[in-house]
């Protein structure tokens, strides 16, 4: 890389920010009201990051192919849609397990599943999910049991059991299911808010620039992008998705030290797959016109409805590992697959089905170059990474994001959210 480090007295702006996701841009609106000169640099053509509503007229309702729910009441997430007047709905619908073929009205976990959460209660040092299920439920009549828990693993956290913390999964799956939330208008609502917000506060914010390297000291930093672009500034926050930070997407110089570089490798980051498919008919309402959500063991486990709003559109989601592998395959064959899981669900043939298919979306986010995944879960030693991560660099490269954040909600916008506001904090302190 080229020299162009500058004495801090000279540089444009006081805070460049990586990325234009909800972290990104939480951070940049704090620091702007705070009288900071902020560039705000993003590789896509507009905000949002994972938070992707699409508007496409040949569907019923604005497609939500990242983001999708609020779950439960957050706090800064529900602030900031109060204050932008964006309008959110609780989820309505039952959620409903078919297994095989076999339809059960109330979903219930595993006859074996409080057996398992209570040894999750037990444990005094962390191990993944998996060697807790090989140690006290290796059983033949715990096989419902694994199964249930690599499903609930992978479709709600998109965990791999092999790596995944126990602890976490303790903390996290032993709360009580808070309500869920949708926005009718779509989440970018939100996104697309924060951005016009920074913009007549005062910032500079590109889009179309993908950042490749970094080069600072404590004097400050230089950010380089592939249009040949060259940004300084004080300090800098990266943004960036865990997937990218793996990558090595982002060139560093100098390399911090090997602790930073291991941390990003420590953070769990899975895989998912959405599937939109709108229909002639709401045909699902035969069955119930109750239908929230279906929990399955087809290959396409998981869909839901848009309840409490009516339309004739359901989603589907697959995630964790079997999500990467199936991100392999054309989007041809995954809209067999979601059909002929559809198909199986309801005991209807897929041509019948296909008939009454009139669009469909398909969205794997493993593929998204600007993000590599889907969110984060946590890892055996996420949270020891997380720790380091939560220092700057030289008190100047500091780093944000869900995959950061180590309060509750983790990977969710409310993580992203919450991690943007607490770097903004964190550098009005080194000021």
């Amino acid at each position: 890389m080229e020299q162009i480090l500058t004495g801090s007295t000279h540089m444009k702006y006081d805070v460049i920010v990586i990325g234009a996701g909800a972290a990104g841009l939480m951070a940049t609106h704090d620091l702007l009201q705070a009288g900071y000169r902020v560039c705000l640099l993003e590789s896509a053509m507009e905000p949002g990051g994972r938070i992707a509503t699409v508007h496409d007229k040949s569907f019923q309702a604005p497609l939500e192919t990242g983001a999708e729910f609020i779950h439960g009441k957050l706090p800064l997430t529900l602030d900031l849609l109060g204050k932008a007047g964006i309008n959110y709905l609780a989820v309505e619908g039952d959620m409903i397990a078919v297994q095989n073929g076999q339809w059960q009205p109330h979903q219930e976990h595993d006859k074996h599943w409080n057996a398992f959460i209570r040894q999750l209660g037990k444990l005094k040092t962390d191990m993944s999910i998996e060697q807790v299920l090989q140690q006290n439920f290796s059983a033949e009549k715990y096989a419902s049991l694994r199964e249930a828990v690599k499903h609930f693993s992978e479709g709600f956290d998109l965990a791999d059991i092999r790596d995944a913390s126990a602890l976490a999964a303790r903390l996290e799956w032993t709360k009580e299911e808070d309500k869920q939330f949708r926005i009718p208008g779509g989440y970018s609502q939100l996104t697309d808010h924060l951005c016009n917000t920074c913009e007549q506060l005062g910032g500079s914010i590109y889009f179309n620039t993908s950042v490749t390297g970094i080069r600072y000291n404590r004097q400050g930093v230089t950010v380089f992008s592939s249009e040949d672009r060259t940004f300084n500034a004080s300090k800098a926050i990266v943004t960036a998705s865990a997937g990218i930070l793996q990558s090595g997407a982002i060139k560093f110089d100098p390399i911090p030290d090997a602790r930073f570089m291991q941390a990003f490798q420590q953070l769990g980051f899975g895989h998912v797959i959405k599937v939109m498919l709108q229909f002639e008919e709401s045909f699902w309402t035969k069955q119930s016109t109750e239908i929230g959500f279906i929990l399955s063991n087809e290959v396409i486990p998981t869909w839901w409805t848009q309840l409490p709003v009516k339309n004739n559109l359901l989603t589907g989601w697959l995630g964790g590992p079997e999500a990467a592998v199936r991100s392999q395959q054309s989007n041809n064959d995954l809209l067999a697959l979601s059909v002929q899981s559809l198909a199986s669900i309801f005991n209807i043939s897929t041509d019948a089905l296909q008939k009454r298919l009139l669009h469909h979306r398909i969205v794997c986010w493993r593929d998204h170059p600007y993000v590599n995944g889907g969110y984060s879960y946590m890892k055996l030693g996420s949270a020891d990474a997380k720790k380091i991560l939560s220092h700057p660099v030289e008190d100047v490269l500091f780093f944000a994001g869900e995959a950061l954040y180590r309060g509750e909600s983790q990977g969710t916008v409310e993580a992203a959210l919450q991690s943007g506001r607490e770097t903004a904090i964190k550098i009005k302190e080194y000021r």
